[in-house]
């Protein structure tokens, strides 16, 4: 599903999107995964609250992740292995997105816990 079903709420400068438990997809052909995107006209900020997050890996309860507007993204090559199976019927995850039309700034404490090694974190390993 494209992450706009999961709004909650929209304004002209924002979106706010939440992301609770919810079945997965049941067609067989269905991807079981965010696909992969870039969002041109929006920095995408994401809080991950708790769960299980099946797209991202290495993602725990109280991170957060940003992806300024015109960074491709999508699922972490761990999850693209479940792209089309899954081994619970359901998400387990809940988290809050916001999109900003507004260019968004990292602040000093943002980058004094930075994951510096996330901006690769989609490259496979061999």
């Amino acid at each position: 599903l494209p992450p706009s079903v999961h709004t909650t709420f929209l304004s002209d400068r924002f979106v706010v999107c939440t992301f609770c438990p919810r079945p997965f997809e049941t067609d067989p052909g269905a991807l079981k995964v965010p696909f992969f995107h870039n969002n041109d006209d929006f920095d995408e900020v994401l809080f991950y609250h708790a769960g299980d997050f099946f797209s991202r890996d290495n993602i725990k309860a109280g991170m957060m992740t940003f992806h300024p507007s015109g960074f491709t993204h999508g699922p972490h090559p761990k999850a693209l292995k479940k792209m089309l199976v899954q081994d619970k019927a359901m998400t387990d995850e809940y988290a809050v997105m916001i999109d900003t039309r507004d260019p968004l700034d990292v602040g000093e404490r943002a980058n004094a816990v930075e994951n510096a090694a996330y901006v690769d974190s989609w490259k496979t390993r061999d």
